[in-house]
């Protein structure tokens, strides 16, 4: 007969966020349920409920605890000083790439969503795009037509991390750093060679 083990509260919602992630990322939100999630953490569903009352809450707190890392990350990255020769946009997503490797599942969640994602999580990616493409407006304010250099490099960011979650062997960081020199420098050069 085995035992279960008991964990104090805070163990155990992270237990609990840890095995829905997994869940998400590995089939979707759709399959998501209570029971499923008390069976893999070894607990009874009034354990999920003692923490989070309903479905949608377990999600939420999900969602908002992933947004959280991946914040802490970006802005971790984007305060980084841009070493002599180096551009800061090529600086900051090779800080955002550590933070995809050292917690893929995080930013596989939020770069590559699972169709049937609560309200929530939309309204959250919404506002980490807007404060990307703050950052993005404070490095590219002094060209021409800094929206369409912003638009550019975000979906270059994008593009970028998506190659590395999905592929990191063909995708390995040293590639995706020298891809974003070659565009990022075009993008951010105040003086562009005239035609």
């Amino acid at each position: 007969m085995t035992t279960r083990r008991r964990l104090s509260g805070p163990r155990r919602r992270a237990q609990i966020l840890d095995v829905t992630r997994r869940i998400v990322v590995e089939q979707g939100y759709h399959a998501v349920t209570f029971e499923r999630v008390a069976a893999e953490c070894g607990v009874t569903r009034t354990v999920l409920y003692q923490q989070f009352d309903t479905l949608p809450k377990l999600l939420v707190a999900l969602i908002d605890r992933e947004v959280e890392h991946a914040f802490a990350g970006f802005r971790d990255a984007v305060a980084r000083p841009v070493p002599p020769g180096e551009d800061p946009f090529t600086t900051g997503l090779a800080g955002v790439l550590e933070a995809v490797d050292a917690a893929p599942a995080t930013w596989r969640m939020l770069m590559l969503p699972a169709e049937g994602g609560p309200p929530e999580l939309h309204r959250r990616l919404a506002r980490a795009r807007a404060v990307t493409r703050s950052h993005l407006h404070k490095i590219t304010g002094h060209q021409d037509d800094p929206d369409l250099s912003i638009r550019v490099l975000h979906a270059l960011a994008d593009e970028l991390v998506r190659l590395r979650l999905t592929d990191p062997d063909a995708h390995p960081t040293d590639r995706l750093l020298a891809q974003s020199r070659r565009i990022a420098r075009a993008c951010l050069d105040p003086h562009p060679a005239q035609n």
